[in-house]
């Protein structure tokens, strides 16, 4: 019968082999993610409709079959929320679209990392984005407020 540390030392092996996995995935998610960010702050929603159905089909191929895990309820709503994002067809509905999945996308972060990237507060909208580092470019308020927010992690 193995120990409890020997357990513990196979489990963690499998996270540790599991990792990269997270972090190519993650990839696939967050580069047209920040294209959709970089497009609002621009007050744009060219090529919006694209990367929002690329993160949708992503996150739907995303393989995390781990009861109760929270990534995988994470990347369920992160399907979803681009899902809804594709069907914007004006900025305003865009920008409201792009709360969830940043929302979701955060979740997912506090579950499995996204690297150097930070998540910024904008407390005119009372939502959350994730950018990277750098000037704070503001995707709900665009070029009306472009630097209203603060990083918060």
């Amino acid at each position: 019968m193995k120990t409890m540390k020997q357990l513990c030392l196979i489990a963690f092996g499998f996270v540790l082999i599991g990792a990269p996995a997270f972090a190519e995935e993650a990839a696939e998610i967050v580069v047209p993610y920040l294209h959709i960010k970089t497009a609002l702050a621009n007050d744009s929603i060219d090529g919006v409709t694209d990367a929002a159905r690329s993160i949708a089909a992503e996150a739907a191929k995303m393989t995390y079959h781990w009861p109760g895990n929270v990534a995988v309820d994470a990347t369920q709503a992160i399907a979803t929320a681009a899902q809804t994002l594709v069907r914007a067809t004006d900025i305003k509905t865009a920008r409201a679209a792009f709360g969830p999945l940043s929302d979701a996308l955060i979740q997912y972060a506090d579950e499995v990392g996204l690297g150097q990237l930070k998540v910024a507060y904008c407390p005119m909208v009372q939502k959350s984005w994730v950018q990277e580092d750098g000037a704070i470019r503001n995707p709900f308020y665009g070029s009306a407020m472009l630097s209203c927010g603060t990083f918060t992690r």
